[in-house]
């Protein structure tokens, strides 16, 4: 029996433009593709080399290296360790000492150890591991380009790359060392494989969804979403469709497969240690697995087919996620509930209003065009996911930024990039002067670097007036400290009272410093005593956190201890991120 191919599916299953390349000579595609990557890099690399260790990248650098070197997992488990053994690649070579050995998953001590290993090539350090964390956003853009290309044509591919390689957001998780784009790349590759696999079903097909589901997971706890995500994908792509039907043998014969090869390489990640551990013998701390213990009651022999570390790092990442945490939105600052429309507003906040355009102009083809509706089983498999991870982000106690939303950046840009086949329209002139109005503002929207975690777009008030929306790591990951010391050393700062946002001790970069009086020790003094004041952007605004002081102890910051700084005028400000005031 002749096996039905995606080109002899029926016409409402496949993309019209896909059946030409819309004139664009494979030359220049790529030529246009090799600029834009080029970009890309090259705003990566320098952002790379510029910014300050950031928050969370304080112990994923040393995690990574911890398993390269000792093989330990247990470091800190709260997050996969693939990104974080790739980042560290470089550094292993090289012979980079870890330093002290720490106790299991105390994060603070592993970085403040690594810190004092490397004090002297630190920053150059993480340098190298962010360098080797753009390869995901390169990957991640070329794949975009190509399924684009494949699904809706050249140029569409071209406009769905570019809305990804000049994205701010993307390119301020890019160069860290970080699991976001790592887990954006597997979630993209994930669906193209699922994708693939659902049209043409063949154990060649089901092997490589296993490996690269797998390798998701290895990437970052979210990515257990996409385990249901491509039943879904494929249940989509095959429903109501002439493709032939698969008996039940070989069904179970390709999703087994899919199953026992995404677990294989899983469990090989973590060089199979603790695989297959009785589920008795884990004292579960987040509510979810306590209550499937307390209702299922499973015997000793019930195992879980996972490495312990996984599991271990899973539940507390569930445990931590469940915690009260402050989230902060439009001046409103909450604990514990978060708000459900919080990933909405954060999108028209920190997209560039070239994207914002594009992205509706997408929704209103899929839903009012006839193109859309005959495409409505590839739209549905790309978009599927990134609602999935957008609807669970929102519902989520723990909202510190868009990144959490990051995996469903690729996809949504892939579904949008269709519209660049409105360029070859030969009616509607609209469509052709509101996609040449849109693609001057993607490039308009790096006119901030360096600094693009601190990005907001015009209508939002741009970075300036972005803390009166959205913080944490939406604008003050702590990126800024060392542009804070080049601006004190020019202006010949020996001292200053300094209330800073991030994990790095400032003293082992040459601050000398104390912390701001509080609001109570102010209002006790009668005021501020004159000096010089630097207050990192989230305590100005009141997001409660910690600080760690000249002798490297970290005390905890109450979320108005420093608010009063909103009065006063600043100086100077770095990076939109850290405030420099000056008393007399």
């Amino acid at each position: 029996m002749k096996r039905l191919t995606l080109s002899d599916q029926p016409r409402s299953d496949v993309p019209t433009a896909a059946a030409s390349w819309a004139g664009w000579p494979s030359r220049a595609w790529m030529a246009l593709l090799g600029a834009l990557l080029a970009l890309h890099l090259g705003l990566g690399i320098h952002f790379a080399c510029r910014a300050s260790v950031t928050h969370d990248e304080y112990w994923h650098l040393p995690a990574g290296l911890a398993v390269l070197k000792s093989g330990r997992f247990d470091a800190d488990n709260l997050n996969p360790p693939l990104s974080r053994i790739w980042s560290a690649l470089p550094l292993a070579l090289a012979g980079v000492p870890l330093g002290d050995p720490s106790p299991a998953n105390d994060s603070t001590a592993l970085g403040d150890h690594f810190l004092q290993a490397n004090p002297s090539r630190y920053h150059l350090v993480y340098a190298l591991g962010r360098c080797m964390n753009l390869v995901w956003s390169v990957l991640a853009g070329i794949l975009i380009a190509l399924w684009g290309r494949r699904l809706f044509g050249p140029t569409a591919g071209l406009l769905g790359a570019a809305l990804w390689l000049c994205c701010p957001i993307v390119l301020s998780n890019a160069a860290l060392v970080t699991p976001d784009l790592c887990t954006a790349f597997f979630f993209l590759a994930t669906t193209y494989a699922a994708w693939q696999f659902a049209a043409e079903p063949s154990g060649r097909r089901a092997l490589a969804v296993g490996v690269v589901l797998g390798l998701a997971q290895l990437a970052k706890f979210t990515c257990v979403v996409l385990l249901p995500a491509v039943f879904v994908i494929w249940g989509t792509v095959r429903w109501g469709t002439a493709l032939p039907r698969l008996g039940w043998r070989r069904w179970f014969t390709y999703w087994g497969s899919v199953l026992a090869v995404s677990l294989l390489v899983l469990n090989a990640g973590y060089l199979f240690r603790g695989t297959c551990e009785p589920w008795n013998s884990y004292q579960f701390a987040s509510t979810t697995l306590q209550a499937v213990t307390q209702h299922f009651s499973p015997a000793d022999w019930v195992r879980i087919p996972a490495p312990r570390d996984y599991v271990a790092g899973f539940d507390r990442q569930r445990s931590i996620m469940q915690a009260l945490h402050p989230v902060y939105l439009d001046g409103e600052l909450l604990s514990g509930i978060g708000f459900r429309d919080y990933y909405f507003w954060a999108c028209v906040y920190k997209w560039s209003h070239a994207t914002q355009v594009l992205v509706v102009l997408a929704m209103f083809s899929l839903v009012f065009s006839r193109s859309g509706w005959r495409q409505w089983r590839v739209h549905a498999a790309v978009l599927f996911p990134a609602i999935l991870t957008i609807t669970i982000a929102s519902v989520s106690h723990m909202q510190l930024g868009i990144r959490y939303i990051l995996p469903a950046f690729p996809l949504i840009y892939l579904f949008t990039g269709h519209l660049g086949n409105w360029i070859h329209s030969p009616r509607r002139l609209w469509r052709k002067i509101a996609l040449a109005l849109c693609l001057p503002g993607l490039f308009w929207g790096l006119r901030y670097h360096p600094h693009h975690l601190a990005y907001f777009n015009e209508l939002s008030g741009g970075p300036l007036a972005g803390p009166t929306h959205l913080l944490d790591s939406n604008i003050d990951w702590g990126q800024d400290l060392r542009e804070l010391k080049h601006y004190l050393d020019s202006e010949r700062v020996d001292s200053i009272g300094l209330a800073y946002f991030g994990m790095v001790p400032p003293a082992r970069l040459g601050f000398h410093y104390q912390f701001p009086p509080s609001f109570k020790e102010m209002r006790a003094q009668g005021g501020l005593p004159p000096g010089w004041y630097a207050v990192s952007v989230n305590f100005v605004y009141s997001r409660p956190h910690t600080m760690r002081d000249a002798h490297d102890e970290i005390r905890a910051v109450g979320p108005v201890e420093f608010s009063y700084f909103q009065s006063l005028q600043p100086v100077a400000r770095i990076g939109w991120s850290i405030y420099v005031y000056r008393v007399e």
